[in-house]
């Protein structure tokens, strides 16, 4: 005999008071997207200022961050327009990681 699953109602106590842990344990790993990150950085390094200097923009930051295995909390993709990936990420990672991707990036465009 199968056992019934039971169906938790999205707006039951249960349900509200893990949204609420998850936020809050959120909250406490600062977990931010590459822009919450620069946005909210007080001063950045040289390499993370450089770059935006040629770029202006975070996306290829973000691909490289990706592609040296940094890792993403949340990841959303896809709007109807083109492809699109907002992640989020803990702010120690990014603090310690995106000066090094900036610099790898900068070192290839000088080559």
């Amino acid at each position: 005999m199968a056992k019934e699953k039971v169906m938790i109602d999205r707006n039951s106590e249960e349900v509200l008071a893990r949204k609420r842990e998850i936020a809050e344990a959120k909250r406490a790993a600062e977990i931010v997207t590459l822009r919450e990150w620069y946005d909210t950085t007080p001063e950045h390094s040289p390499e993370i200022q450089e770059y935006m200097k040629h770029f202006t923009q975070l996306g290829r930051l973000g691909k490289e961050l990706h592609k040296r295995g940094v890792k993403r909390v949340t990841e959303r993709l896809g709007d109807d327009v083109r492809t699109l990936v907002e992640a989020t990420y803990k702010r120690a990672d990014l603090d310690l990681c995106a000066p090094l991707c900036a610099f790898a990036i900068l070192n290839k465009i000088s080559e």
